[in-house]
């Protein structure tokens, strides 16, 4: 008899402490989760340049403690100083997510990590952006960043962990707008030229244009279709198409167009394994020819019966309150159960 319980305490020993290990690491983890720290400046190769000459902008990203999936790079700069050429990704982003694309006065480039296990962490350039000056200027003119510019982190929330950005400057010499500086001979051409409207114009159309044409929505909902396979689902402008990346081991990607009253649906194809995942969702609006970007974290089989629903926000992840009291009652459990037995074999056997 006094066997028989030794080996039911040595059972209950065996099966207690693997489970006290796992809710100690889920634990850790949850703790090694940091707050949004990540930081975007612009930084171009020289301080001057003389007009029709090149200037390489390189464009910095620092995770701090943030692990990144996605980073979408959105400028914007005077369409009439300056004349895009490319803008490509940078060493230290690994994939592409939509490809960079430049327009008058905007350039645009998202990109990736290599994978969930691999994300982006570090100093470095994330992209590079190539403009040619057209017209000089006789102060500093510069190129900055879009409001819709994004930061995606892993298992993080909010998702966004952008926290600041830094606009970059140069100054134009040359040109035919210095040229023309001293000559005021002839007022009447200055004072009647329409040229002085469109150099603030499509500046103040591009900062307010991604508010206004915001609607990228994002949900993900684990409950509606089981078997690994959840809706990923939201609205976009409509016509918009819709570019979904699910950063598993091995990345899934689709793309999907919005339909008719703005609304996208979609399943992955291959079925996913128990575990946290992290989306991202790309929108190409056709009309304005821009795009933005969301993401969210979700887990499979990680709520009741598996169950469980993460809007874009990125809320979903384990409260830290569970996991303690989880621990505790498993600790006090296998502590009655080992007590338990020892005395039960001291007045008995």
């Amino acid at each position: 008899m006094k066997n028989v319980l030794l080996i039911l305490v040595g059972i209950i020993l065996l099966v207690s402490v693997p489970i006290l290990v796992f809710f100690v690491g889920q634990r850790q983890e949850l703790r090694n989760k940091a707050a949004p720290a990540t930081t975007l400046s612009i930084q171009p190769n020289t301080p001057s340049i003389a007009v029709g000459e090149t200037v390489i902008w390189k464009i910095i990203i620092n995770t701090a403690e943030n692990k990144v999936a996605t980073a979408k790079v959105s400028l914007i700069f005077d369409q009439t100083k300056f004349e895009a050429q490319s803008i490509t990704k940078g060493a230290l982003a690994p994939k592409i997510l939509t490809q960079g694309t430049v327009g008058a006065g905007t350039a645009t480039i998202t990109v990736a990590a290599e994978s969930t296990t691999k994300p982006i962490i570090g100093q470095g350039e994330i992209a590079i952006l190539r403009l040619k000056a057209l017209s000089g200027s006789a102060t500093p003119v510069a190129v900055q960043f879009a409001p819709d510019t994004f930061v995606g982190g892993f298992g993080e929330t909010p998702t966004n962990v952008l926290t600041s950005s830094q606009p970059g400057s140069v100054t134009i010499t040359g040109g035919s707008d210095l040229a023309a500086a001293p000559t005021t001979s002839a007022p009447t051409p200055v004072v009647s030229s329409p040229t002085p409207i469109p150099t603030t114009k499509p500046l103040e159309n591009l900062v307010a244009q991604p508010a206004s044409s915001s609607a990228l929505t994002l949900t993900v909902d684990t409950e509606a279709t089981r078997g690994g396979k959840p809706v990923i689902k939201g609205t976009a402008p409509v016509g918009a198409t819709i570019t979904i990346v699910i950063h598993a081991t091995t990345p899934q990607t689709q793309v999907v167009t919005a339909d008719t009253n703005g609304k996208w649906e979609t399943t992955p194809t291959t079925a996913l394994k128990n575990g946290t995942y992290t989306v991202v969702v790309t929108a190409l609006h056709q009309t304005a020819g821009t795009t933005e970007t969301v993401s969210s974290s979700f887990t499979i089989g990680g709520g009741i019966g598996g169950a469980d629903i993460t809007e874009a926000t990125g809320e979903g992840l384990p409260e830290s309150g569970s996991t303690e009291t989880t621990l505790v009652l498993l600790l006090v459990g296998s502590l009655i159960l080992v007590f338990g037995g020892m005395t039960f074999a001291k007045k008995y056997i």
